[in-house]
């Protein structure tokens, strides 16, 4: 039943797909305006460090190379939107391409190309 509730969200449940890649790029937004590109509270992550104690290595905090906090939050964000988008719009496609498929097979019976 939950998985019913979850399934029929509609366009909720897309938002909810769509929001950490909206935070994730919002606050990188609001970094690069306030303090400039590459040198903003996202390049830095230093409030990260704080809230975990520097329990991982500096690499981890600074920059966006393979590996930092920044790129596993855009692999993440990416992943869920991407599934998101899939997940809400791939049985709307389909339902269009089934629609389309009866009409054209309409029209080819009444031209007579189809028994």
């Amino acid at each position: 039943m939950i998985t019913c509730i979850w399934l029929s969200g509609g366009k909720k449940v897309f938002f909810l797909f769509l929001l950490p890649m909206a935070i994730d790029g919002f606050t990188h937004m609001i970094s690069d305006f306030t303090q400039g590109i590459g040198g903003g509270f996202r390049d830095s992550n230093a409030w990260l460090a704080d809230l975990t104690n520097h329990m991982f290595p500096a690499t981890f905090y600074i920059g966006d190379a393979f590996g930092s906090f920044n790129s596993w939050m855009r692999l993440l964000t990416g992943i869920l939107f991407g599934l998101g988008v899939v997940w809400f719009l791939y049985p709307r496609i389909q339902d269009s391409f089934a629609e389309t498929s009866a009409q054209l097979e309409h029209k080819f019976q009444k031209a007579g190309l189809r028994p």
